[in-house]
């Protein structure tokens, strides 16, 4: 059983600090004036009541955007390696992301020297308008005006997962492991023509706009009860279980292209159970599904825009509620109780128990009857 004994109210607004190494959306909030702590057979917990924050980052972005394509014309010998990255930009539909990837693999294919002048084969490309109805599966033909490619001839599109969500984007099978230069693995499926000078590209599954499709707000530092999976942790960190200890605070919808929003019903959906007695320091971070910042890769501060500071300086930042519970729990090892209170005073009672044996009187009675 618990109870709650007391509880505080935390506004944050993260646009300003006045602590060393603060940022937007990983924000150092010093608590030592705020006295959060519990006492004996206590504990803290963390409630996240409300978060808000502009959508200032693309769909598309560095952690989403990278394609490696390799290729060889006699099966032997590999061309130089061309990287793709999709435009970083919030795309209005599929079709968008479609045109996009098309006109990126084309450039790719050109800088490649061999193919002659690589452009699309008209009416290929799918979907074929943002209107039509579409199951979102990206498919284009691109004709060339070099040699004529035999059987030999490879062309290998590559999503390495520990480098990009890519694959997630245009609907590939991602390639386990950090970027490979030799890998003759492949992420979509590339029909090169033996007849025509065409090659044809057909993603395996479904593509969508975005990746991202929460927010994680974690609390890092803090021990605490929560748990997550090996998906939701660096794509890096090499554990054995599926699970792992947990520094998620809780999760918020990217509902809307503009806002990012989150107010808790019943106060008990997202919450961090804390085994520390005393809170001075809490750090509040911002991540995507996969425990990088938002939009951009580890040690920069912009996600989407010219400048280099839009974390620190720019607007890329939140408001958020946090609501801090003492709890007192009732254990086995602690005698609670309340002390016996007699309801007739002891001037007036005889002293002699007269009550026995389920009720029955036994004043002036034998043992025994």
């Amino acid at each position: 059983m618990e109870t709650i004994t007391s509880s505080y109210n935390l506004f944050v607004d993260s646009s300003r600090s006045h602590t060393t190494g603060s940022k937007g959306d990983d924000f150092l909030v010093n608590l030592q004036d705020a006295g959060v702590h519990a006492g004996d057979g206590e504990h803290i917990r963390l409630n996240l009541e409300n978060f808000s924050m502009a959508k200032n980052f693309s769909d598309v972005n560095v952690n989403n955007n990278h394609v490696l394509v390799r290729a060889t014309v006699d099966g032997t010998n590999f061309l130089t390696n061309q990287e793709i990255n999709l435009t970083k930009r919030n795309n209005k539909s599929v079709f968008d992301l479609a045109a996009d990837f098309k006109d990126q693999m084309i450039a790719a294919l050109n800088a490649m020297s061999s193919f002659g002048t690589v452009s699309l084969k008209a009416n290929t490309l799918q979907p074929s308008s943002a209107t039509v109805s579409t199951d979102n599966i990206i498919v284009f033909t691109l004709v060339y005006t070099g040699t004529q490619l035999t059987s030999a001839a490879k062309v290998y599109v590559q999503m390495f997962a520990n480098e990009s969500d890519s694959y997630e984007l245009l609907g590939g099978d991602r390639i386990e492991g950090d970027i490979s230069a030799t890998s003759t693995d492949t992420s979509i499926d590339v029909s090169v023509s033996t007849t025509v000078k065409e090659i044809t590209f057909t993603c395996r599954y479904p593509a969508q706009r975005s990746t991202m499709p929460f927010i994680y707000v974690r609390a890092p530092g803090v021990l605490n009860t929560n748990i997550e999976t090996k998906g939701l942790k660096d794509n890096s960190d090499d554990h054995k279980s599926d699970t792992a200890h947990s520094d998620i605070l809780g999760r918020v919808v990217v509902e809307s292209s503009e806002w990012v929003q989150y107010t808790a019903q019943t106060g008990r959906e997202f919450f961090l159970d804390i085994h520390q007695k005393q809170l001075n320091f809490l750090r509040l971070r911002l991540t995507d599904s996969h425990n990088r910042p938002i939009g951009r890769k580890t040690n920069t501060n912009t996600a989407t825009g010219s400048g280099t500071e839009q974390s620190t300086l720019g607007n890329l930042n939140f408001s958020a509620v946090i609501r801090f519970d003492i709890v007192k729990r009732r254990t086995v090892q602690m005698l609670e109780t309340e002390r016996y209170q007699p309801n007739v005073p002891a001037r007036f009672s005889s002293g002699i128990v007269n009550q026995l044996r389920n009720g029955k009187d036994t004043f002036g009675l034998a043992p025994g009857y």
